[in-house]
C-alpha cells in the first residue's frame, strides 16, 4: 500500500472516474484550415444526420454498386460488418441495461414500473 493508495479513493484524475466521458466532435468554427461553412455543417450533423449515418448510406451505396458490377470490396465489406458487430452489441447492451433499470424500479416503486411497461394506464 503506497500513500497514494489512501487518496486514490478521493482525488480521482481527469476521465479517471467512474462517470462515463462523452466528448462531442464538432468544427472548430473559427479555424482557417476548416473546408466548409461551420455553422452549415453544425446543422447538417445535429438537424439531417451524423456522420456515420452520412458514411454509412454511402457505403450502402459503394456495396450494392461493386456487388452489381462484380468487383470485390473487401476492406469496405469488413468495415461495413464490424460497425453492423458493434451496432448489434450496442443494442444487446442497452437492452439489458433496460431491463435492469426496469427491475429496480419494479423493487422500488411497482406502481411506477407497471405504468412505464404499460400495465397500469393512471
Amino acid at each position: 500500500m503506497t500513500p497514494f493508495d489512501l487518496w486514490a479513493a478521493i482525488l480521482k484524475a481527469p476521465f479517471s472516474g467512474d462517470v462515463q466521458v462523452n466528448q462531442e466532435i464538432q468544427p472548430r468554427f473559427w479555424s482557417s484550415d476548416l473546408k466548409g461553412i461551420p455553422e452549415i455543417e453544425d446543422r447538417i450533423q445535429t438537424e439531417v444526420a451524423s456522420f456515420g449515418k452520412q458514411l454509412g448510406k454511402i457505403i450502402e451505396a459503394l456495396l450494392v454498386l461493386s456487388h452489381e458490377a462484380g468487383i470485390k470490396l473487401d476492406e469496405i465489406e469488413k468495415i461495413n460488418a464490424e460497425v453492423a458487430e458493434v451496432k448489434k452489441n450496442s443494442k444487446e447492451a442497452i437492452r439489458a441495461e433496460a431491463v435492469d433499470a426496469l427491475e429496480r424500479l419494479r423493487k422500488v416503486d411497482e406502481g411506477a414500473w407497471r405504468q412505464v411497461i404499460g400495465g397500469d394506464r393512471a
